[in-house]
């Protein structure tokens, strides 16, 4: 069953932990300490190295990294199990799915209901700042100014070429499975932010990764977040 997380839960403690910090530190320095560190969300193509080029990026940035881990966040606040979250990740769900989804596990297990559990832990990463955020749609949780919003892609050949020699697949095998993310990722995106995913317009920045790889696309990452918010983390690059 659905269950809402408790008023002192562990991130309602991780929340005022921050708080009490952040306030030490305005009355230590004797001056108004700057906001936190605008967020990374990077939208991907499904086998473009989106994922690894995030990682890179936060790890060069000193920031959090949030892929599955909002998954298990979901899992550990609402007590719903964490192989019932990930049918709904970034997935299609019909409104039968999500009858027979509640029929069986309870209420609380629709996809949208998910998504607005996304939502909240986005905007939990967004007070505390510094966290680079993939896919789940973050990209239209957060205002523009909030964020640098990034879209990873690759050219579709090398995207199949390299799926299919990473799972020992034929190339037509690669290419239907990866029409099938595409389509749920897209599917998930219209339904959910009635936004189009591939739109370049709601991107900052779009790095192909055809002639480079995840470490030198990071860079890019951090030198666009440099010139967008004109400050990085201390001993970052």
């Amino acid at each position: 069953m659905f269950k809402e997380p408790s008023p002192r839960d562990a991130q309602r403690l991780v929340d005022e932990q921050v708080h009490k910090w952040e306030q030490g530190e305005k009355k230590r320095s004797g001056e108004e300490a700057p906001g936190p560190w605008p967020l990374i969300t990077v939208s991907r193509e499904f086998g473009a190295l989106g994922t690894a080029t995030g990682e890179r990026a936060a790890q060069k940035l000193g920031f959090s990294f949030w892929d599955q881990e909002i998954v298990h966040t979901i899992a550990e606040q609402t007590g719903i199990q964490e192989a019932l979250l990930a049918s709904l990740d970034e997935q299609t769900r019909t409104r039968i799915e999500d009858f027979i989804g509640e029929s069986v596990f309870g209420a609380g297990t629709t996809a949208a209901k998910y998504v607005r559990q996304v939502i909240r832990v986005v905007r939990t990463l967004e007070r505390h700042g510094g966290a680079v955020v993939i896919g789940r749609g973050a990209q239209f949780i957060l205002a523009p100014e909030a964020a640098l919003r990034v879209r990873v892609v690759r050219p579709f050949t090398q995207r199949v070429a390299s799926y299919a020699e990473r799972e020992g697949l034929s190339e037509r095998e690669a290419e239907r499975e990866l029409a099938r993310v595409e389509r749920e990722r897209q599917t998930f995106i219209r339904r959910h932010y009635d936004r189009e995913v591939g739109d370049s317009s709601h991107y900052d920045i779009m790095v192909n990764t055809e002639s480079i790889g995840p470490d030198q696309a990071a860079d890019v990452l951090v030198a666009a977040y440099r010139c967008k918010f004109g400050r990085l983390p201390e001993g970052a690059g």
